[in-house]
């Protein structure tokens, strides 16, 4: 049986590994970028054909989340294999009790107030607005596996109010560029797709339902990073899929908390 203290000690070392084998340049191929928008492309279809549905269709689940438990499982296998990178899907729900649809698209839509909402997003500002589409800019610092990335992402998000009781986003990165020596005197970006690889490509899918007294939310999260090494692989991957789940967990936990500190329940 292995202890506690040398399950750390594994933690610390692939950690280590993964940092070491993570800051060597990656590259990102016209391959991977096919692939990634293909996938993303399926999937989104497969997310608008079921958006105005049912949130759950398990009765369990929906207790469990108006029990104010979230739900969170891999879209599809989690972590799939792309030529020379990786596609990270993920999918979450959580329930918002005593809110409404239009407050919680209120704080959705209020981008520039994310650095406050969110951990990871350092800054955000509107670029452009036409009617329902949004051009946004964000910061980010991100970190997992004993490495840190910073990185600027410029994003188009769509949002759609099918009925009275949906709202859709659909969020989509036009350009990612990591951060190097960020907030230095000599601060640079690194050229676009040449990097660390910790995350090329990043776009998310949300809908809102309102009913059962508050508002529920899913969101599907699909990026594109740099495979992992490939003799650390086997030791990496259930460290990233923890890391992935958490993530989820992680914004939703925090978007929830921006909702009900706006709109605190009567």
């Amino acid at each position: 049986m292995v202890s506690s203290q040398q399950r750390r000690r594994l933690f610390i070392a692939v950690a280590v590994l993964s940092c070491g084998a993570s800051l060597v340049a990656a590259e990102l191929t016209d391959a991977a970028s096919r692939a990634y928008a293909d996938y993303a492309n399926r999937a989104r279809q497969a997310f608008m054909a079921r958006a105005t549905g049912n949130v759950l269709a398990d009765a369990a689940e929906r207790k469990t989340l108006q029990e104010e438990r979230l739900v969170v499982r891999p879209g599809g296998d989690g972590i799939l294999n792309a030529p020379n990178a990786l596609i990270h899907h993920w999918s979450g729900v959580v329930f918002i009790r005593g809110v409404t649809l239009d407050q919680v698209v209120r704080v959705s839509r209020a981008y520039v107030e994310y650095p406050t909402y969110f951990r990871s997003v350092l800054r955000a500002a509107v670029l452009s607005e036409a009617g329902d589409t949004i051009h946004l800019q964000f910061r980010m610092r991100e970190s997992a596996g004993g490495l840190t990335a910073t990185l600027d992402m410029t994003s188009n998000v769509r949002y759609l109010r099918p009925d009275p009781t949906h709202a859709i986003a659909v969020s989509a990165s036009d350009e990612i560029r990591e951060v190097k020596f960020p907030d230095r005197p000599d601060e640079r970006h690194l050229p676009v797709g040449r990097d660390s690889g910790y995350l090329w490509r990043a776009g998310s899918l949300t809908r809102f339902v309102e009913g059962d007294g508050g508002v529920y939310m899913e969101m599907e999260t699909i990026a594109l990073s740099r495979p992992f090494p490939s003799a650390l692989g086997w030791m990496i991957e259930p460290i990233a899929r923890r890391v992935g789940r958490r993530s989820v967990e992680s914004s939703m936990l925090e978007f929830r908390n921006a909702v009900l500190k706006r709109y605190p329940p009567q």
